[in-house]
């Protein structure tokens, strides 16, 4: 392996180490950055999906409903892009949801694997309650929500960055 394939490697560590410790050290710079970002992949979605209508996906049955979704996103991700500070005032209580409702299943699932007979039925059981205290938690203070999402996109790009210098040191071996 080359010098400056190592270096490139190296530097690209250093970049997503970089990138996390700031999600880290500001919430609100992490919620803009992923509200232009869902604003950016939704309109691009959008975009993609209006491609693929048009391009001989309207003569399939049913395929009205792949253009309203395709029109949806591209509004949607619009006004994503022009509303950055509502989306990502809005982040957490998404979160919030999202997290509620996976609970909720969670505990509805763990009462039907108990009727099953699955003896771990109970495990399930407690994680999903504390899943749903979580999100009500999160309904509560909103910040919780913020804090939890910023800490997950920072420490996922610290690691990242810890995987490309391991990755690095490892490489040897492979060559």
């Amino acid at each position: 392996m080359s010098t400056s394939s190592k270096v490139c490697i190296a530097l690209s560590g250093l970049l997503f180490i970089i990138a996390g410790i700031m999600c880290l050290s500001s919430a609100e710079a992490t919620l803009l950055s992923l509200a232009w970002i869902l604003g950016f992949f939704t309109l691009l979605s959008g975009i993609l999906s209006l491609f693929f209508y048009l391009r001989g996906f309207n003569a399939v049955p049913g395929s009205g409903y792949v253009l309203l979704a395709a029109i949806a996103d591209i509004i949607i991700g619009i006004i994503f892009l022009a509303n950055q500070v509502f989306v990502a005032a809005a982040i957490p209580f998404v979160f919030a949801a999202w997290i509620l409702v996976a609970g909720m299943l969670a505990v509805v699932h763990a009462f039907d694997f108990k009727r099953a007979g699955y003896p771990g039925w109970h495990m399930l059981l407690i994680f999903g309650i504390l899943t749903v205290l979580f999100a009500i938690c999160s309904f509560v203070d909103p910040a919780i929500s913020a804090f939890t999402i910023t800490f997950m996109v920072g420490f996922a790009l610290i690691t990242r960055g810890v995987n490309r210098f391991i990755f690095l040191a490892g490489i040897k071996k492979l060559l």
